[in-house]
């Protein structure tokens, strides 16, 4: 569709109606719009959006000039990132909530930009701009709070302010998991004026093959469960050992030292 686009403008259109029901085609037509117009400053864009009673115009240069040229080219990772049909998005926190984060927190645009400006940029814990994204994580979730690190912030909601791990921010690796994808869908994206894409493979980038299927990759780290299984404990009090009802048994794991049933004396 971008392709398209660009090739009009080029033959001298200046006027040029996109027509979609798909909120990513309008992302990255804003996100775009910036070297568009640096190339052909008449191009008029505007969008033919939604269907029946939600259907609108929308006006590509009016919303870009009161974003901002870093805002509009952001929007494409603010996107994936927050939650798009290819990446998931944080539990609760629609993109209302991320937008008030990105008020909140407005350094996080620095890694936006990056990550657009280099697509199939490959980020570490390290880099500063995963700190930044990291930063922009915990703003989501705790909005005054002045903590660096999501391990940090998990532990301060959960201990002291009685969140359920439903509503906290993922672990740190789960969050780099979740940064891979949001920044190789929008390196597709942000690549989707070039003819020929060089679409690098999903293996390494929060997915992985399986049976001819990509799956996500949540974490390269031990479920909780199964990594703090030892201190689970069951409350049955049966001398010839734990039933269908046994809590242990319902998860599939085996009776411990703390549980005050006798199974683990029969081990």
């Amino acid at each position: 569709m971008l392709v398209h686009l660009q090739d009009a403008l080029r033959n001298g259109a200046t006027t040029c109606l996109v027509r979609t029901v798909d909120t990513d085609v309008v992302v990255v037509l804003i996100g775009k719009f910036h070297a568009f117009i640096s190339n052909h400053p008449a191009a008029d864009l505007w969008v033919a959006f939604g269907t029946r009673k939600s259907f609108m115009y929308l006006h590509i240069n009016t919303i870009c000039n009161a974003l901002g040229r870093e805002k509009s080219m952001a929007l494409p990772i603010f996107h994936s990132f927050t939650g798009c049909d290819t990446t998931s998005g944080f539990f609760g926190k629609g993109k209302k909530s991320a937008w008030d984060a990105w008020k909140s927190y407005p350094e996080v645009t620095q890694a936006f930009v990056y990550v657009v400006t280099h697509p199939h940029i490959m980020l570490t814990v390290e880099d500063q701009h995963f700190k930044r994204l990291e930063r922009f994580c915990i703003v989501l979730y705790h909005k005054t709070s002045n903590l660096e690190s999501v391990t940090q912030s998990r532990r301060e909601l959960f201990c002291q302010k009685n969140k359920t791990m439903e509503t906290i921010p993922p672990t740190q690796d789960a969050l780099l998991q979740h940064c891979k994808r949001a920044i190789y869908q929008a390196g597709i994206w942000t690549t989707s004026d070039l003819a020929q894409q060089q679409t690098p493979s999903p293996e390494g980038w929060g997915w992985t093959l399986d049976d001819d299927k990509w799956l996500p990759v949540w974490t390269t780290q031990p479920v909780a469960s199964e990594a703090c299984s030892k201190l689970v404990k069951c409350g049955c009090k049966s001398d010839k050992g734990c039933g269908p009802r046994c809590s242990c048994k319902k998860a599939n794991w085996k009776c411990t030292e703390l549980c005050n049933c006798k199974c683990n004396k029969q081990l």
